[in-house]
């Protein structure tokens, strides 16, 4: 004990010496890196001389390492840190234009500039630009709002929405990295802390110091910091061009020129708060000296201490550690159990997924070969083939259905890294039926990015493929004979036409009718029915040689397309099918006579296409019937009238395309309706008429029968009221006082439920009003649909139009609805006016209508009036209105203006 203060003297003493080294090296390499100088070689210096300015690419929107300011200059710390070397060296930069990353990377690329000032440095992009050590030290973090409490660490961005700037480095690798990440792409880092701010993203990733800077300049006080992303990973190069090698050697001894002290100036000037690198010779020095210490502290305290003690502190320090170890060794048993557990867990629902799915769904993954290496246990559920003997090549198990010679060429494509649709393979199972699967597949790539093979899901849609077989058969085929049904027959007899028309070659088209078949079905009941016609379909199909398509057109109808047969061809074959079926028929012991008889219709000569040719062959069967023979082709006046109707129709068509222009006209005329006993004008009713350059005027008897039967109708029915509409207007702003004028409606359009609502529309849309208008409907097209005739003649009526029904007598209207018609008024047939005088039945007709009519308060038209004596016996029994040539025949609407407006003009004026 008596030495012990000399002992406490002596460690003082080499501690005070120690912390005096210490300073004295501290200071000495504080001093030392104050200063560094640069030396550059003769051939660099010349270099230089022959290169500058040094032509520099800078990203302007990358703050606070570089950026454009109000005034339009780049700054920032990197700029300065440059601005620094070329004081240093005697270097003349010049700061690009181009300030938007793609395009600045581009023009490293295509050398238009020298080097880029910040850019991060990846294996890709070693293989294109030169490298310096880092300028920037850069750290990602992830910004989010202050209320946004589910992103506390890294991996909670994932199923997020994050703002990404386009083009960064960093994105894609966030994108490889969370596959769930919905990336919000932005230009800049700025927009991508708006994109939080306005609820567009849910975080946004961006530099520590470009946030913090963002932060202060523009207010985001509502966004922080969650965590890093990346810590000190994203540190930023100098990109020198390819074929400038002693350019980055130049700039890298400027960077390594610049002090710590230098370095720390510039970044506290910008308030980047970026923790710098450590010197690593100052971290050696300090180590050294700590130690130096540490080990004379530990002799100081072995030789103040005394063994017992020592070994007292190390008994308590290993009881610490043991008691460490064992709760380190407890949690790490409960991680463990924990972990245990959850992939457990994981396990049995991808299990039960697997054996859910074991009915249709095959899991595999193949080599770049076509090798499976793995297969889900459902192969042998569904296939039959065992997991532990399946190791083979793919194509081994494929049908030779021709769409899998396709599949080698998907796999390639897949492998290339081209995503496909699913596709369908063919493959047997172990008991040689054939399993129809859809097949996607993606590529596997290993740790190196490079593809090994694809993993796919394989579907089985066997059962699916069957109902759409059974579908298929069922729309297009007959279920009875095994024929082609009506449907199927028409398309494909469209498609022989268009391939006869193309070869110019002709085509036959035979209508079979089968004689007395109604007497079989009557007397020895269906079940006969079907036997005859599947006897007739088999009759019919062995008795055709070459290229030919049958058809059960419904019923006892056969349908028979002969491609390139002309019309003996034709007939000949026709004759043979009536000798074929005066063959007696069997049935239970049952002898069966039938017969039958073909109609035959020509391509081109009867038609253009399937409908025309099947009505053309439908004719010549009813001829085919009135003849002993039994076939019968479209006779010469049938055939003269079907080709009228065929240019009527197709003329009318056009007509209504282009209605004015030379020899293709449509146009409306005008009958006066009279007023009795004044004759005064009540009105008109407008007619159609057409001028074929061929036919000339055209009867509408003639071409509104055409028009219904193609459904051309409705077209030409709004074309009549559009022109009258805009008739009326012209009418109206002369000063025209026209009454009402009546347009006919057709049958068909009382089919429309929508009918009234489509008129007026018509109507609104040309300018005109409603109450200018009357529509006519024949008797005998309310009476096909009462009620529904009824509700649109009333919103008719109800949008102040008024209604007429036509050739009344005509139709046997029932008086239960004739009462609550909503007519205005009951035009008699011509039929009952022109024999008025002479006949006495006609005579009561006419007056019983009258009466009828106006006892229900309707007014009453008679219609045809050509002669004096009519005209005095519809004034005598009160008619109405008459309508006639007497008065006029129909007139243009120049002519009915002039006439009829003239007079009421000058009556008018008289009146004055």
């Amino acid at each position: 004990m008596p030495n012990k203060p000399y002992a406490y003297v002596n460690v003082f003493f080499c501690i005070l010496l120690l912390l005096s080294f210490a300073n004295f090296t501290r200071a000495d390499v504080v001093e030392m890196t104050a200063v560094r100088p640069i030396t550059l070689n003769e051939h660099e210096q010349q270099w230089l001389s022959e290169h500058q300015p040094i032509r520099v690419g800078v990203d302007g929107y990358f703050p606070p390492y570089t950026y454009i300011n109000e005034n339009d200059q780049i700054v920032g710390m990197a700029v300065d840190t440059l601005l620094l070397i070329g004081q240093k060296l005697g270097i003349e930069f010049v700061i690009n234009d181009e300030h938007r990353w793609p395009d600045i990377v581009k023009n490293l690329q295509q050398k238009e500039i020298d080097m880029v000032l910040t850019m991060v440095n990846t294996p890709e992009r070693e293989n294109q630009f030169l490298f310096t050590s880092p300028i920037v030290y850069k750290s990602l973090v992830i910004i989010g709002k202050n209320n946004n409490h589910q992103i506390n660490n890294r991996s909670h961005i994932a199923n997020k929405t994050i703002a990404i700037v386009k083009d960064y480095q960093y994105s894609d690798k966030l994108i490889k990295e969370f596959p769930s990440v919905t990336p919000f792409v932005v230009d800049n880092m700025r927009e991508a802390m708006e994109a939080v701010q306005a609820n567009q993203a849910d975080a946004a990733i961006t530099f520590l110091a470009a946030a913090n800077y963002y932060q202060l300049k523009y207010s985001f006080s509502d966004l922080k910091f969650f965590a890093f992303y990346e810590k000190n990973n994203a540190n930023e190069s100098i990109a020198v061009r390819q074929d400038f090698p002693i350019l980055a050697s130049i700039m890298q001894k400027g960077l390594s020129s610049l002090s710590s002290t230098e370095k720390i100036a510039i970044n506290e000037a910008w308030g980047a708060n970026i923790t710098l690198p450590k010197d690593n010779q100052d971290l050696i020095e300090f180590a050294a000296v700590a130690g130096v210490l540490i080990l004379l502290l530990s002799v100081w305290i072995l030789q103040a201490r005394r063994n017992n003690q020592a070994l007292t502190i190390a008994n308590i320090n290993t009881a610490n550690a043991n008691m460490a170890l064992n709760e380190l060794k407890n949690n790490l048993e409960k991680n463990v159990l924990e972990r245990t557990l959850q992939l457990t867990i994981s396990e049995n629902r991808y299990r039960g997924l697997v054996e859910s799915l074991e009915d249709e769904y095959i899991f595999y993954q193949h080599d770049t070969d076509g090798f499976v290496q793995y297969v889900s246990p459902s192969v042998t559920h569904i296939l039959g083939l065992t997991i532990t003997g399946f190791g083979e090549y793919y194509y081994k198990l494929l049908t030779d259905n021709p769409k899998n010679q396709l599949i080698s060429g998907y796999i390639q494509r897949i492998i290339n890294g081209e995503k496909l649709a699913p596709f369908e393979i063919e493959i047997f199972d172990t008991n040689g039926v054939i399993h129809t699967f859809e097949v996607l597949e993606r590529p596997m790539y290993d740790d190196e990015g490079e593809c090994i093979g694809c993993e796919g899901i394989a579907h089985d849609v066997t059962s699916r493929k069957q109902q759409q077989d059974m579908l298929y058969q069922l729309s297009h085929y007959d279920d009875l004979t095994g024929l082609i049904n009506r449907y199927f027959f028409k398309i494909l007899l469209d498609e022989n036409i268009q391939i006869c028309l193309q070869n110019q070659q002709p085509l036959a088209l035979l209508f079979l009718d089968l004689t007395r078949f109604k007497i079989i079905n009557d007397n020895f009941g269906h079940s006969a029915g079907d036997y005859i016609l599947q006897q007739a379909a088999t009759r019919i199909s062995t008795t055709l040689n070459g290229t030919f398509t049958v058809s059960r057109f419904g019923g006892d109808k056969f349908c028979i397309a002969l491609p390139n047969k002309a019309a003996d061809e034709a007939n000949a074959i026709a004759t043979e099918l009536v000798e074929v079926f005066q063959q007696h028929f069997e049935f239970l012991e049952q002898t069966i006579i039938l017969g039958c008889r073909v109609g035959i219709s020509l391509f081109p000569e009867d038609g253009q296409d399937a409908e025309a040719i099947l009505n053309q062959a439908d004719s010549a069967l009813y001829e085919a019937k009135k003849r002993p023979f039994g076939v019968a082709f479209c006779n010469k006046q049938q055939a003269i009238y079907n080709k009228r109707r065929l240019i009527i129709e197709q003329g009318l068509r056009k007509a209504l395309v282009e209605p004015v222009i030379e020899h293709y006209q449509l146009f409306a005329v005008y009958q006066p309706l009279i007023l009795l006993p004044s004759q005064g004008l009540g009105g008109f009713e407008a007619l159609m008429r057409w001028d074929h350059p061929d036919f000339g005027l055209i009867s509408p008897a003639e071409f509104i029968p055409i028009a219904e039967n193609t459904g051309l109708i409705f077209e030409l029915s709004r074309w009549m009221l559009k022109t009258v509409c805009q008739q009326l207007v012209k009418w109206h702003e002369q000063g025209f006082d026209f009454k009402r004028v009546s347009v006919n409606l057709s049958a068909l359009e009382l089919m429309s439920i929508n009918l009234a609502d489509d008129l007026l529309a018509v109507i609104t849309d040309t300018g005109a009003e409603p109450k200018w208008l009357k529509f006519e409907i024949t008797e005998t097209a309310l009476m096909a649909i009462p009620e529904q005739s009824i509700d649109i003649l009333q919103k008719l009526i109800q949008a102040d139009i008024h209604v007429a029904i036509d050739d009344f007598g005509t139709g046997y209207s029932s008086l239960a609805y004739l009462k609550s018609l909503p007519a205005t008024m009951l035009k008699i047939d011509q039929s009952f006016i022109c024999n008025l005088i002479h006949s006495a039945e006609d005579q009561a007709v006419v007056k019983a209508v009258i009466n009828m009519a106006h006892s229900l308060g309707k007014c009453v038209t008679a219609e045809g009036v050509e002669l004096q004596d009519q005209l005095d016996f519809l004034i005598e029994h009160h008619c109405d209105v008459a309508q006639g040539y007497y008065f006029s025949k129909p007139m243009n609407a120049d002519d009915a203006y002039h006439k009829y407006a003239v007079i009421i003009n000058s009556m008018d004026d008289g009146a004055h």
